[in-house]
C-alpha cells in the first residue's frame, strides 16, 4: 500500500479506564502503576498487516509496549503480560511474550525508545511457520528488531494493542500499512495486486491471484470464522458476485452475503445487524440474526454460489417516466416565465392567444412540479422511516434460488464470503456479470 489507513476511526477501538482516546492521540489517564491499554477492534490482515505510533510524551517512565493479542485480552494488562498477547516494551527494550510454561517476564531484545521514535509491529501471514500459527515482528523508526516470533493466532485473530503504565503518556497513532519482516511493501499494480481487491480478511489465506482463498482457522468455536471482505460495495455497474467451492473441507460450511463496512470479522455474514448471507451447509438464509431460515439447495464442492442486488429506482429515474410531452412542457414553461418578488411576470407576444397559452402552460408546469415534490416527499418519508430498502437475491450454479427485501447500511453493502471448518477452499469472481 502506498498509505496508511487509520483503523480507529468509526469507534473501532475500546479502551480501559485508565486510557483514552482523542482523535489520533491516544493518552494515560489515571495513577502511575496502573495499566491503561488502546485496542483497535480490527484484527490484522494481510492487507493490513502492520501499524505504528509515534512517542509524543514519556510521561513519568516511558513505560509504553506495542504488541498484539487475542480479542478478548484484557484492559488492564500491558501488551505481553497475559496469554495469547505479545509485546515490545519503550522504556526498557524488552519482549514479552506468555510462554507454554506461564512465564511473562521480559527478555532482552531491542533498544530503548524515548520521545519523537516510533514503534511498530506487524503479523507476517505470508511466511509459513506450521499450521495456526504467525511470525510477529516489531520495529522501531522504521527498522526491524531482532528476529520474527511465532507465536499461535487465537480463533479471532490477532489485534493491535498499546499500552501505558505511568501519568503522562502520551502516543500519536500513524495508521496500519502492508508490510513483511525487514522491507516496507512498495506500490502495487492496481490491476494485478491481489491486495487491491479486499478490504478487510480474518482467518483466512489468499492464494494464486489474491481471488483463491482457503481456511486456515481451527474451526475449533463457531467463532473461528474465516472471511474476507471486498474494498468496494455493490453498485449499479457491479451488482453480482460469485464464489466457486473448490474445497468443502471437513464441515462444509461456507457462505456467502453482504455486510457493512466494518462488520465483524469472527461472524458469519447474516449473524449480525446490517448482513445478509447465504449458507452452504444448509441451504439457509440468516438475516441480522444467527438464526436462519428455510431458503435453498445445500451447495458443495463444485457449486457456484451468487450474491446480487436489486436496486430501486431512485427519485431521478422515477420523474424520468414523465411522458416526453410533460417534459417539453416543464422545459418550455421553464424559459418563458420569470419569477418576481410580487407577481408572475409573463414573457413573450402581447397576443390574447399567446397570453392563453402561456397561462394553460403555466397551470400545467405547477401540476408537474407538484408532482414531483409529491414524489420526493414519499421518498424521504420512507427512507426515514425505514432506510434505503434494495433486494437482495442469490444464486445456485447461475439459477436464482430466492431473494429477500434488506434495509441498505449507511456507506453500501460490501461483498463477503466465509468459512469455518479445515479444508476449505473457493475462487471468488467479482466480475460474472456487469451493467
Amino acid at each position: 500500500m502506498d498509505e496508511t489507513v487509520k483503523l480507529h476511526t468509526k469507534q473501532r477501538y475500546c479502551t480501559g479506564r485508565n486510557a483514552e482516546v482523542d482523535g489520533d492521540i491516544f493518552k494515560f489517564k489515571g495513577e502511575s502503576d496502573a495499566v491503561g491499554v488502546v485496542k483497535i477492534l480490527e484484527p490484522t490482515s494481510p492487507m493490513l498487516n502492520y501499524y505504528e505510533y509515534e512517542i509524543i510524551d514519556r510521561g513519568e517512565k516511558c513505560a509504553i509496549g506495542i504488541g498484539v493479542g487475542e480479542q478478548r485480552y484484557p484492559l488492564d494488562r500491558m501488551p505481553g503480560w497475559n496469554a495469547h498477547g505479545i509485546g515490545y516494551h519503550a522504556d526498557d527494550g524488552k519482549l514479552f511474550h506468555y510462554d507454554d510454561d506461564g512465564s511473562a517476564y521480559g527478555k532482552p531484545f531491542g533498544p530503548t525508545s524515548d520521545v519523537g521514535d516510533r514503534m511498530g509491529c506487524g503479523v507476517d501471514f505470508e511466511t509459513d511457520v506450521g499450521y495456526g500459527y504467525v511470525n510477529v515482528f516489531f520495529t522501531r523508526n522504521g527498522q526491524q528488531i531482532g528476529e520474527s516470533i511465532k507465536m499461535k493466532r487465537p480463533p479471532r485473530g490477532l489485534y493491535p494493542i498499546v499500552g501505558m503504565y505511568s501519568r503522562g503518556e502520551k502516543v500519536r497513532y500513524l495508521g496500519h500499512s502492508r508490510r513483511l519482516p525487514y522491507m516496507v511493501v512498495p506500490p502495487m499494480d492496481l490491476d494485478t495486486s491481489p491486495w487491491s481487491v479486499w478490504l478487510r480478511s480474518n482467518g483466512v489465506r489468499f492464494l494464486e491471484d489474491g481471488l483463491t482463498l482457503e481456511y486456515c482457522g481451527e474451526g475449533l468455536e463457531s467463532q473461528d470464522i474465516g472471511i474476507a471482505q471486498a474494498n468496494c460495495h455493490l453498485n449499479w455497474t457491479n451488482h453480482y458476485f460469485e464464489m466457486e467451492i473448490l474445497s468443502a473441507g471437513k464441515e462444509g460450511c461456507l457462505a456467502i452475503g453482504l455486510a457493512k463496512s466494518t462488520y465483524p470479522l469472527h461472524r458469519h455474514p447474516g449473524w449480525d445487524k446490517e448482513s445478509v448471507g447465504y449458507h452452504a451447509d444448509n441451504g439457509q438464509l440468516y438475516k441480522e440474526v444467527e438464526v436462519g431460515m428455510p431458503f435453498g439447495p445445500t451447495c458443495t464442492e463444485g457449486d457456484r454460489m451468487g450474491c446480487g442486488i436489486l436496486f430501486p429506482a431512485t427519485d431521478d429515474m422515477v420523474l424520468s417516466n414523465l411522458s416526453e410531452s410533460d417534459s417539453d412542457v416543464e422545459q418550455t414553461a421553464e424559459f418563458v416565465y420569470e419569477e418576481d418578488d410580487q407577481e408572475r411576470v409573463w414573457s413573450g407576444s402581447d397576443s390574447g392567444d399567446d397570453q392563453d397559452f402561456l397561462k394553460q402552460l403555466h397551470v400545467k408546469y405547477r401540476a408537474l412540479m407538484k408532482q414531483k415534490s409529491q414524489v420526493k416527499g414519499e421518498k424521504r418519508t420512507k427512507t426515514k422511516e425505514t432506510g434505503s430498502v434494495c433486494t437482495v437475491y442469490f444464486t445456485k450454479n447461475g439459477e436464482r434460488v430466492g431473494s429477500v427485501e434488506c434495509s441498505v447500511p449507511r456507506g453500501g453493502f460490501y461483498p463477503v464470503v466465509a468459512m469455518l471448518s479445515g479444508g476449505e477452499k473457493i475462487r471468488v469472481n467479482f466480475e460474472p456479470l456487469t451493467g
